[in-house]
């Protein structure tokens, strides 16, 4: 008895080291410039991931190939189609046996994952299932039949890591049932330090916009309609945003997507599996061991120039940038529901001379502890980064 609850233990403190707080991909993990290449480069050598999906969680696998198309480098990856193969980075399809999550409480996945762990070629260390439209007809039984099979399989295979996942968008608001069920999945992650791959709140926000469309009864395809009414005819975000940043680089990208399901008209909508597999890496780096605080230097933007530090912060927030030089700017601070909290001008430097490095502090210490998004807006030009106050 004494050995069994000592083997117990070692297995909960193995745990606790490898996931000693919750590590939560939303959309202010969807900047690709933010990730250092050398993560990514890092992320491929030390991690070996498998994935079962159907339709909607191949809208990531989409997202990462239509990366690889444009930039290639280190993001270019090897996959296989089916099934395991310990020579690649992503066994896509990597779980035979059951299409997705299911419905309900069916737990097919978790013997669909354990027979391919337990096979002695395994060598996979990262599992991932996406939902269809599991969440969307759940009930809060099966939300939690799902993620205490979750926790049991971790308990299991103290070295994997398990990717925790919201459903897809279904124009259902703020109040309906999904967001509901995908708020228990989100709660329990952030109390019980999982990884959790926010899918529904990636395709709920548009670079760098504090609005979450997902109020406005958005759908997997991201059309919405701010009154709830019929977003199925309503405007399209992706569409609205491609066409207003007409020089950024995520419309090479989008460009690049070949196919992205559910959301491949008009094709603007496509911007959604660019989004998620910017999401991917930001994750991979990550678990590869990014402190998620380091700027990137591989794709140059206007997002490079600036520095908002520390991470976490405790009551000063720190902007540094050489862009300030000469120019003005306004620094907005929002939490994770779109709400403005603070609004800072910040004066433009005279002009002449050498370029220099200007930091400016901006006062936090009456915001609770959370995550919030920070967003520098200059010539009309504008970054978001994800801060977390402690």
């Amino acid at each position: 008895m004494k050995k069994l609850l000592f083997l117990i233990l070692s297995i909960m403190l193995n745990l606790s080291l490898i996931h000693s707080q919750s590590l939560i991909i939303d959309h202010t993990c969807a900047d690709l410039s933010a990730i250092p290449e050398n993560w990514i480069d890092s992320a491929q050598v030390k991690l070996k991931v498998t994935y079962q999906h159907t339709s909607h969680g191949s809208q990531l696998v989409s997202g990462i190939t239509a990366i690889e198309t444009t930039y290639g480098g280190v993001y270019e990856f090897t996959s296989s189609g089916y099934g395991l193969d310990s020579s690649v980075f992503l066994n896509d399809h990597g779980m035979p046996g059951a299409g997705d999550l299911g419905h309900n409480g069916n737990l097919a996945w978790v013997d669909a994952t354990t027979e391919v762990l337990d096979d002695p070629e395994c060598n996979r260390n990262v599992v991932m299932w996406s939902w269809c439209g599991g969440v969307s007809d759940n009930d809060s039984t099966g939300i939690y039949t799902y993620l205490n099979a979750m926790s049991s399989l971790e308990l299991s295979y103290p070295d994997i890591h398990f990717i925790y996942m919201t459903g897809h968008l279904d124009g259902g608001g703020a109040n309906g049932n999904l967001n509901l069920m995908n708020n228990l999945i989100r709660d329990y992650c952030t109390a019980n330090d999982k990884i959790l791959f926010d899918f529904a709140d990636i395709e709920s926000y548009a670079p760098d916009e504090p609005q979450n469309y997902m109020k406005w009864c958005a759908l997997d395809g991201l059309n919405y309609d701010s009154t709830c009414i019929n977003p199925w005819n309503g405007p399209n975000w992706g569409e609205e945003w491609i066409t207003s940043h007409p020089d950024h680089p995520y419309v090479s990208v989008t460009n690049a997507c070949t196919e992205c399901a559910h959301s491949s008209s008009p094709s603007e909508a496509k911007l959604n599996c660019v989004l998620k597999g910017n999401s991917f890496w930001w994750m991979m780096a990550a678990l590869a061991g990014w402190d998620q605080s380091t700027t990137a230097t591989g794709i140059t933007r206007f997002d490079n120039s600036v520095s908002i530090y520390p991470v976490p912060a405790s009551s000063v927030v720190n902007l540094q940038s050489t862009v300030f030089s000469q120019q003005s700017a306004t620094f907005e601070l929002y939490d994770l529901n779109g709400r403005k909290l603070l609004e800072k001008q910040i004066p433009a430097r005279p002009a002449g001379g050498p370029a220099r490095t200007e930091t400016v502090e901006i006062d936090v210490s009456d915001l609770k502890s959370g995550v919030y998004c920070c967003r520098l807006i200059m010539d009309n030009k504008s970054v978001t980064k994800k801060l977390i106050i402690k």
